[in-house]
């Protein structure tokens, strides 16, 4: 039996160890930083969730992982230092507590050059080569689960709570396994369209998806200089269209760099390093190379931009904390360097929107570079990071310049954009303007057609987003709950929001008693604003749509849902859209 643990732990005891202060939360467990007899360690004390009746899943997550732990013993792979069980009967281990920076905001506190970012990874592809000799995989490798230690820099791979070893029970309920969407590998999405009716299919990962997320990695190290940052970020793991070239991202990347991370990001696994100990070769070969381009920092110093507030640590069930920020410009305006292509403006949709050209580049190539052109705007994002639950869409960065509109009324975020681009290889404006038209939207937003990113279209929810709603959180399709749209911003004030921007929307007080059961007031909604220009789903005439999913309510765990927010548009310019930030969301079974 696993059960709630107190909001404030401090200076409780669990047997015998005595907590000094929460680390982190995740999923299925909460991290403590505990200490006993002067020894000092990370504690992993499994949590039940009230809504989710699952005490034994919880259970048993916990002693995989202590499973998958006992058959590891290697410098960068966190060490398990005991388990047990606390006095409410929650299971819990006993970890060593690394004194470090996750991985982003290594990138950002640090500037490593190139040859400190190789040693990390050539470090991570020896360790992952061990483990993978051990028949274990992590499954959910990512920034925020590598910590570089303080104290001499090594790089530790913590959370294994989505590992998995030879004869292992699976627990997931779903075709895929438990991750993040946006370091799946594209076979992944490929699987769930080919087995969407075989509700007992499951999904089997392999040493591949696992060098994928590690590419997925290192593409956001070399591209992003601030890779803590929220916003949107270009889909690599899209099955049909090729992620962009990191060189032409960032022309300080080596060009035999480049290609490495170009063949980890193949769609075709089979043209990736056929396995974690063949990356470390290629690694171990950069590292020895002399030359000086090496030596240089991946990002100069002065595109580390200042954070504009307080960082809000955001837990991630590791032992480790996050800070998030948001930035003025960094990563999404280095996408302007894929190039742009503007196309007249009588076969946009209602707006001039920014569009690049798909890379052209045979999947077999490992090497393609193109001149930058200059002064060209910001690239939106190809597709959602889930390649099929959502339309990513390009956030704040994405706008180059916002008009004040009065002082009642609040603007968006803004950014510059850096005047660099790539070529269009030779295609004219009104050429693109005839593809574009006849492209479905899914494919025109890959390809960077203009005006795509405004009107979304009809996709499945997030997996797993279904059976949370029904069976942990008890939601009714079509239910209705409050929702202050963006809760930076008070409730009954007209808000400019950014299309294609990231919204946290809030529950209000005040909501009514089925509410309070199932959507408290704090609850908080994540998603994406969308533009219609006419009528589509529940409004009539122009609108702003918001889609959340993914919800967090007051003490638990983050969840996928499907929940949408569809609002009279007041006006639309520049990309952004002005609606009340008062309004009522739908819980829907499908995008509409």
């Amino acid at each position: 039996m696993t059960v709630s643990l107190p909001a404030e732990p401090s200076g409780i005891s669990i047997d015998g160890w005595t907590v000094l202060k929460e680390l982190g939360n995740g999923g299925f467990a909460v991290v403590y930083l505990v200490e006993k007899h002067t020894r000092r360690c990370a504690l992993k004390v499994a949590r039940h969730r009230d809504s989710s009746g699952d005490d034994k899943q919880t259970h048993a997550r916990t002693m995989r992982e202590l499973t998958a732990l006992l058959l590891l013993d290697h410098p960068n792979i966190v060490r398990h230092q005991g388990y047990g069980y606390a006095e409410r009967g929650n299971a819990y281990l006993a970890l060593d507590h690394v004194e470090g920076w996750t991985m982003a905001e290594w990138v950002e506190r640090k500037h490593p050059t190139f040859r400190e970012v190789l040693t990390v990874f050539d470090k991570l592809s020896s360790a992952l080569s061990y483990m993978h000799s051990r028949g274990v995989l992590h499954r959910d490798l990512k920034l925020s689960n590598v910590l570089i230690r303080k104290s001499d820099g090594e790089p530790v791979i913590i959370d294994f709570s989505c590992a998995t070893f030879a004869a292992a029970e699976e627990l997931t309920d779903s075709g895929l396994p438990p991750g993040t969407d946006r370091f799946r590998a594209p076979e992944q999405f490929r699987w769930l369209q080919a087995h969407t009716d075989q509700h007992r299919a499951r999904y089997a990962y392999q040493v591949a998806d696992e060098i994928f997320a590690l590419g997925v990695m290192l593409f956001d190290i070399l591209t992003d200089p601030r890779p803590t940052a929220l916003d949107a970020r270009v889909s690599l793991n899209s099955p049909t269209f090729k992620p962009p070239v990191v060189c032409a991202l960032n022309h300080r990347v080596p060009e035999v760099l480049s290609d490495l991370v170009d063949c980890m990001l193949s769609r075709d696994p089979e043209r990736r390093p056929v396995d974690t100990e063949a990356l470390r070769r290629e690694m171990g070969e950069l590292l020895v190379d002399p030359s000086e381009e090496y030596q240089r920092p991946v990002h100069p110093p002065s595109e580390q931009l200042p954070i504009e507030s307080t960082p809000v640590p955001v837990p991630d069930g590791s032992g480790a904390v996050a800070l998030p920020s948001r930035r003025k410009a960094g990563g999404l305006a280095a996408l302007a360097t894929l190039g742009v292509l503007v196309v007249a403006g009588a076969l946009w949709l209602n707006r001039d929107v920014p569009a690049s050209a798909p890379s052209t580049q045979p999947e077999g190539s490992r090497s393609a570079t193109a001149a930058p052109i200059p002064a060209s705007p910001p690239l939106p994002p190809a597709m959602s990071l889930s390649s099929l639950a959502t339309v990513a869409q390009p956030g704040p960065d994405a706008v180059a310049q916002v008009q004040k509109e009065g002082p009642t009324v609040k603007n968006a975020p803004t950014s510059e954009v850096q005047p660099q681009g790539r070529q269009s290889r030779g295609r004219t404006k009104p050429t693109v303007a005839a593809e574009c038209t006849t492209m479905t939207l899914v494919a025109a937003l890959a390809a960077g057609c203009p005006g795509a990113q405004i009107r979304p279209e009809s996709f499945t929810c997030p997996a797993g987003a279904e059976e949370v709603m029904r069976e942990d959180l008890r939601w009714v399709v079509n239910e209705s709950f409050a929702v202050t749209l963006d809760g930076r911003y008070k409730r009954n004030e007209l808000v400019w929001f950014t299309a294609g921007a990231e919204v946290e929307g809030v529950v209000p007080k005040g909501v009514d008693a089925r509410a309070r059961q199932v959507a408290p007031t704090g609850t908080r909604f994540y998603g994406k604003a969308y533009y219609l220009s006419d009528k589509m789903g529940r409004s009539e005439g122009p609108a702003l749509v918001i889609r959340y999913d993914r919800v967090k309510l007051p003490g638990q765990d983050e969840r996928p849902v499907c929940f949408v927010v569809e609002m009279t548009a007041y006006g639309y310019k520049d990309g952004r859209v002005q609606a009340s930030n008062a309004g009522g969301g739908y819980v829907v079974d499908r995008w509409p």
